[in-house]
C-alpha cells in the first residue's frame, strides 16, 4: 500500500471511533479500537522502514507531523523483519569475516576504535554509503592522531579545526612519507565524492575502501611508532 492509502486508511478507522463514542455506543467503540489499532502500527512500521515518504496530501501530512513512531505494539517483532528481513545471522558473521582486522602496535584512541567498530558492523549489514563515509573519518582520525603525537602539528590545530594554517594534505604528507599520494590524492578524496554527496561509491567501493583504509591505518603507526614513545610507554 502507499503511503496515502495507508493514512487514509487510519483516518477513516480514526473518524469511525470517534463518530460511534460521540454517538455513545462504547461497546461498538471499544471493538473499533483493536482495529484503528492495526492500522496505526501498519502505518509505522511503513515509516520505520521508508526513511522518505512522498505525499502532497494535506491531510496526510497533518497526521504525519503528529504521529509518534515510538509507540509500537510490537517493536520485537517489527524490528526482526527489518532486521532479519534484510539479512540472516550468518550472513552478518559473514560479511564481518572479510572485513580486516586492525594490527596496531599500541592502543589507538577510543574514538578511532568506535569508527572502526562502526565501519565493520555497516559493512556487514550492508550500509555501504555508511562505510565509505566512515573510511575518510576513520584516515583522518588517524592522520591527526599521529600527527599530534609525533609532535608534527601542534594539538591546537586539530582541537581547533586549523584546516588553512594545517590542511589536512600536510598532515598526511609529514606521517605518511612516500604513500602520501596514495593515501590522500587517491584512497581519501574519492571518499570525499561519498561524504560530499557526489556519488554513493568512491572508487574502491566499501568493502574495498574500507580494506584499503585499514591497511594504510595499520602502516601509519608501524611507521610513525618510533617517533610516539608516550604512546608506547602508555600500553
Amino acid at each position: 500500500m502507499s503511503i496515502d492509502a495507508l493514512a487514509h486508511e487510519l483516518i477513516d478507522h480514526q473518524q469511525t471511533a470517534k463518530r460511534l463514542l460521540e454517538a455513545g455506543d462504547v461497546d461498538a467503540w471499544i471493538a473499533a479500537m483493536p482495529v484503528e489499532d492495526r492500522a496505526a502500527e501498519r502505518l509505522r512500521s511503513y515509516l520505520i522502514n521508508n526513511p522518505v515518504v512522498i505525499t502532497d496530501d494535506p491531510v496526510v501530512k497533518q497526521l504525519l507531523a503528529g504521529m509518534d513512531l515510538t509507540e509500537l505494539d510490537d517493536p520485537d517483532k517489527i524490528g526482526r523483519d527489518l532486521l532479519w528481513g534484510a539479512i540472516s545471522p550468518s550472513e552478518y558473521a559473514t560479511n564481518l569475516a572479510f572485513v580486516d582486522i586492525l594490527i596496531a602496535p599500541f592502543l589507538i584512541p577510543s574514538d578511532l576504535r568506535q569508527f572502526l567498530t562502526e565501519a565493520r558492523k555497516c559493512y556487514a549489514l550492508g550500509y555501504d554509503v555508511a562505510v565509505q563515509s566512515l573510511c575518510r573519518t576513520i584516515l583522518e582520525a588517524a592522520i591527526n592522531d599521529i600527527a599530534v603525537e609525533t609532535g608534527k602539528v601542534p594539538k591546537e590545530a586539530v582541537e581547533q579545526n586549523l584546516y588553512r594554517q594545517y590542511p589536512l594534505w600536510q598532515r598526511c604528507q609529514y606521517v605518511a612519507g612516500d604513500l602520501h599520494e596514495k593515501i590522500y590524492d587517491d584512497l581519501y578524496c574519492s571518499l570525499c565524492k561519498v561524504v560530499h554527496g557526489r556519488t554513493t561509491s568512491g572508487t574502491y567501493g566499501a568493502l574495498g575502501s574500507l580494506t584499503k583504509t585499514i591497511r594504510f591505518v595499520q602502516h601509519l603507526y608501524e611507521l610513525n611508532k618510533g617517533e610516539m614513545p608516550k604512546r608506547t610507554k602508555r600500553q
